[in-house]
């Protein structure tokens, strides 16, 4: 039986974390989707279609492109070769090395505008910073210092969404500048507006909340951070406050940590919807 289209696009973004540009790219680009239409135009999606863009998923996070999954449903028994995530890689930093911006530029919006933002952040755009930070070379810091600038850009140029759940995102401890905007991307991508509070100041952070009415505060930890930092700090912090970070599972061992935490603001959404608002039914 054929479900009901009962699904406009925004309920479908909040279900899948897929946001709507992408999910009108794969419809037009690649006729991956078929959602009916209402008198006005708008889209509506069914149980099926949800089913199917969680198929997609499946076949994106094997490193399939989104150009060869269209041949893949049809297939019951497909064979996969290559990883689209690792040319990806390789494109941008290429480019970077090629310091060639424009290129740089062009692949990575490609990539944003196909691809969910936590898919092109894991796969793609950490891996490639990480490689950046660790190129041996004597112009290693101009590479590495241009293709971040343009990223920051580019990233903020994206950060357009107008609606759903206010995210404040701040830093903590020895953290990168641009972990901040790399997590309002991913926010956005799970239809979060977000804004950066900078490194977190324990005296402001209460007029700011007051202030700037955020619904929920992530914290970007960074390393030196001590005990006595985590027990000041805890009577400050918002209810809904979480942290993200791969040092969240050492400060965690070390029992200084008694927030939810994860290495990714995704995994937080996913792990605690109902006080994070991310997902809405």
């Amino acid at each position: 039986m054929v479900s009901e289209p009962k699904y406009p696009i925004r309920d479908v973004s909040r279900l899948t974390g897929i946001n709507p540009v992408t999910l009108r790219a794969w419809q037009r680009r690649y006729g991956l989707l078929k959602p009916a239409r209402t008198e006005k135009g708008h889209r509506l999606y069914s149980e099926d279609d949800i089913a199917l863009i969680r198929q997609i998923l499946h076949w994106l996070g094997q490193g399939v492109s989104i150009g060869q999954v269209k041949g893949l449903l049809a297939d019951p028994a497909p064979e996969v070769s290559g990883s689209n995530w690792e040319q990806a890689r390789d494109r941008l930093m290429t480019a970077a090395l090629q310091l060639n911006l424009g290129r740089l530029e062009a692949d990575l919006l490609e990539l944003t505008r196909l691809y969910p933002a936590e898919l092109v952040l894991r796969r793609v755009i950490d891996p490639w910073l990480q490689a950046l930070a660790r190129l041996h070379r004597p112009d290693a810091q101009l590479i590495e210092q241009s293709a971040l600038a343009l990223l920051k850009r580019l990233l903020h140029q994206l950060l357009t969404i107008k609606t759903g759940p206010v995210v404040a995102v701040a830093r903590v401890g020895q953290v990168r500048e641009q972990l901040a905007v790399l997590t309002q991307f991913e926010l956005q991508g799970l239809e979060c507006r977000s804004l950066d509070l900078g490194i977190l100041d324990p005296l402001t952070l209460p007029l700011a909340e007051g202030r700037l009415k955020f619904d929920v505060l992530v914290v970007i930890l960074g390393a030196g951070l001590s005990q006595g930092w985590f027990s000041d700090m805890d009577a400050a912090f918002p209810q809904n406050c979480f942290f993200i970070g791969e040092l969240g599972a050492l400060y965690r061992q070390q029992g200084w940590l008694k927030r939810p935490f994860s290495a990714w603001v995704s995994d937080i959404a996913r792990e605690h919807d109902a006080s994070f608002s991310l997902v809405q039914n």
